[in-house]
């Protein structure tokens, strides 16, 4: 059988629309997403033909800022099944994602899909988690990973959760901390609300106000963790990102209000350039870490973004991001995401002013 692999293009569209109603009877690509992805960006779409036959495809996505891959869907017509297709499709799709210098690749299989599972373990494919009711029958996924570069794994990820709200990312990333260091601790949409009315600085660039980092260095402490604050100025965060004198002069008085209740709470806050080296040196401290990030690098919006720091060695940060994209294609993955370490430090910095802010939690030295 000879099988060749080559790019998707427009003119397949009509032969990948009939294989995708010859394997799925539910979850299918539509032309306009197919026309998508045969488009260029952060994704491949290969395809295996045979005497002009459309036999299967792989459609593999990159997550921008990243260095994860995702199998978002491989398909193989029924009458070539048993033929090594979808291990072709498969070996191609890790090339690939290897030569972008990709450290892990995951995909998502229905958890009755036996045969899939069975060939995904064969190529070395380990259960990373389980997402409920994933699928349009409301059947459960199980997720799988492989590491394809042979860099030492990261630490199992600390719990994830997902903000409820466009504004919430501070409050869920700060409960991920939480709950890494006392498995007790149950997030929940109550103290993520909380924890934003005690953190807001009130007025952001548009909307609910974000929060500040002195908040969240507040809030950790008022349930009895101990924060150290490592930023790089003493000016009021985000001042920047407002229009408006009155809005201006709010922000400032907020944040003049947390100042005076971290001084009274002895909150350790350290001012420091936070270069390269300073920033690796807070991530081998091996804590728990909320990190202020531009999303620029990920999704090329400027907006501030905090993340849990959920694992970090020499040569990758690796995030858990409360805040996936409702597009199923754009989620390549936001739990437990590597970036390599130097853009990690590029990333995290917002703003004209290039705003760093660190929140690393520890537990209190009498619990």
């Amino acid at each position: 059988m000879t099988v060749t692999l080559r790019a998707g293009t427009r003119f397949d569209i009509d032969a990948l629309l009939a294989l995708e109603s010859e394997c799925f009877s539910t979850d299918r690509l539509s032309r306009r997403s197919f026309m998508r992805f045969v488009s260029k960006g952060a994704h491949n779409l290969l395809v295996a033909i045979e005497d002009n036959k459309m036999l299967g495809y792989v459609l593999v996505l990159f997550r921008s800022g990243t260095s994860l891959a995702r199998i978002y869907s491989i398909a193989v017509s029924p009458a070539a099944r048993g033929k090594g297709v979808a291990s072709e499709l498969l070996t191609k799709a890790e090339a690939i994602a290897s030569q972008r210098y990709c450290l892990f690749i995951r995909l998502e299989v229905h958890t009755q899909n036996t045969a899939a599972l069975e060939l995904y373990k064969k190529f070395g494919y380990k259960p990373f988690t389980r997402i409920k009711q994933y699928y349009e029958d409301g059947g459960d996924a199980e997720q799988l990973e492989k590491r394809l570069l042979p860099i030492p794994p990261a630490t199992a990820p600390a719990p994830y959760y997902q903000q409820t709200t466009e504004f919430t990312c501070g409050p869920a990333s700060l409960m991920m901390g939480l709950q890494a260091l006392n498995k007790d601790y149950i997030p929940s949409t109550q103290d993520e609300l909380q924890i934003w009315r005690e953190a807001t600085t009130i007025f952001m660039t548009a909307g609910h106000g974000g929060c500040s980092p002195h908040g969240l260095a507040l809030s950790a402490h008022w349930r009895g963790y101990k924060p150290v604050l490592y930023i790089n100025t003493d000016e009021t965060p985000f001042l920047d990102s407002v229009r408006g004198e009155q809005k201006k002069r709010v922000l400032t008085q907020v944040h003049e209000t947390f100042l005076e209740q971290i001084s009274k709470a002895g909150i350790d806050v350290r001012q420091q350039s936070l270069n390269a080296q300073e920033i690796q040196d807070i991530l081998s401290l091996k804590l728990p870490v909320v990190a202020l990030i531009s999303t620029w690098m990920l999704n090329r919006n400027k907006a501030p973004h905090w993340v849990f720091v959920s694992n970090a060695n020499e040569d990758f940060v690796y995030i858990n991001d409360p805040d996936p994209p409702d597009a199923p294609w754009q989620t390549a993955d936001y739990r437990r995401a590597p970036i390599q370490v130097e853009n990690f430090v590029r990333m995290a910095a917002f703003g004209r002013r290039k705003l760093r802010a660190f929140l690393v939690l520890d537990k209190q030295e009498n619990a």
